[in-house]
């Protein structure tokens, strides 16, 4: 795991592409241009030079096999693992990865309809019916601030001395 480097657009483009396409809606996907337009390596190097994107990288032994990209610290742009090494952990390192840098704060993604199981198990949750835009389908999902609960001394103090007490 590392950051994400503008010397990394090239290959992030190559892992992106082909793993990006089921988001394209069968029926208008033809105008998708735009979306398609930003996953060439000029896009990718233009946000890895922004400082409204944080991208973190995971590197197997042939090269990038999984990043994700969040926007303003609380919208995943994307998050994508390649074929060959899913089901290993790495969209959730990369999730634990970014709560970590950017906060337990709400998070949004316009997630892929065959990815929504995923970020249900981050704790997102589906804020729309599937919606096409400009020939990309997706699901408007959000991820609600985690805060630690909070139990107040006094608080505890007084519930146990009720059941204590048999009240």
């Amino acid at each position: 795991m590392r950051d994400g480097t503008v010397a990394d657009a090239a290959a992030l483009s190559a892992l992106v592409t082909p793993l990006a396409r089921h988001l394209l809606d069968a029926d208008t996907g033809a105008t998708a241009h735009a979306f398609l337009a930003s996953l060439a390596p000029a896009s990718f190097a233009e946000r890895l030079a922004s400082k409204a994107f944080a991208h973190y990288v995971v590197e197997d032994g042939s090269g990038l096999c999984g990043m994700i990209a969040i926007r303003e610290d609380s919208h995943v742009h994307h998050l994508f693992v390649s074929r060959g090494t899913r089901r290993c952990g790495i969209a959730r390192q990369l999730w634990e990865h970014a709560l970590r840098v950017h906060g337990r704060r709400e998070y949004t993604v316009n997630s892929s309809e065959v990815a929504v199981p995923v970020y249900e198990r981050f704790g997102f949750v589906a804020k729309a019916a599937p919606q096409t835009v400009k020939g990309v389908r997706f699901v408007l999902m959000e991820r609600p601030r985690l805060v630690k609960p909070v139990i107040h001394k006094q608080y505890l103090n007084a519930a146990l001395s009720d059941s204590r007490s048999g009240q």
